[in-house]
Parts: C-alpha cells; sequence; structure tokens
C-alpha cells in the first residue's frame, strides 16, 4: 500500500526531528496541513515533498526556537493574567 499522507509524528520521524518542531512549522504555514476530523494534522505525500525540496539545506533551527519563545512568553502572560484576576 502507498503512503498518501504523513501524520505529523510520523513525518517528524521521516525528517530526523521532534514532532514539536513540525507541528510549528505546520502552525506558521510553512508546511501545509490537511485535517479529516478526529484524525488531527495530515501532511500529503505531495507536500511533503515539496517542502523537502524547496527547503534543502535551510536551517529552521532559529525560527522554531524563536516561535517555541514567543509561545512561552504568551503562556506566562496569560497564568500572571489569571492570577491577577484570581485576586
Amino acid at each position: 500500500m502507498n503512503l498518501l499522507v504523513y501524520t505529523v509524528p510520523d513525518f517528524a520521524k521521516e525528517i530526523k526531528t521532534a514532532k514539536d518542531n513540525v507541528y510549528i512549522l505546520c502552525d506558521l504555514g510553512i508546511i501545509k496541513t490537511m485535517s479529516f476530523g478526529s484524525r488531527g494534522k495530515t501532511i500529503s505525500v505531495y507536500e511533503a515533498e515539496r517542502f523537502l525540496k524547496e527547503n534543502a539545506g535551510r536551517d529552521f533551527t532559529k525560527i522554531v526556537e524563536d516561535e517555541k519563545k514567543r509561545r512561552k512568553l504568551i503562556e506566562e502572560s496569560t497564568n500572571i493574567v489569571e492570577m491577577r484576576e484570581r485576586r
């Protein structure tokens, strides 16, 4: 059976990175996903090939790390607001 789509964890395994990194690239629109109800995000084999061809040799480390920092700041500021509201 030919593989037509990857789950995010499967694609991450194929390209030897953490699934969180792939989710970030998907959320940023760098990797385009599809969704089929409860199955979650999937990446077509054609999108996987496009991503790999167009980004050969590119380093996504800074993009991913910056997004992780941004998300952590949002989470921390949300926690501060919630703590203040409880007072």
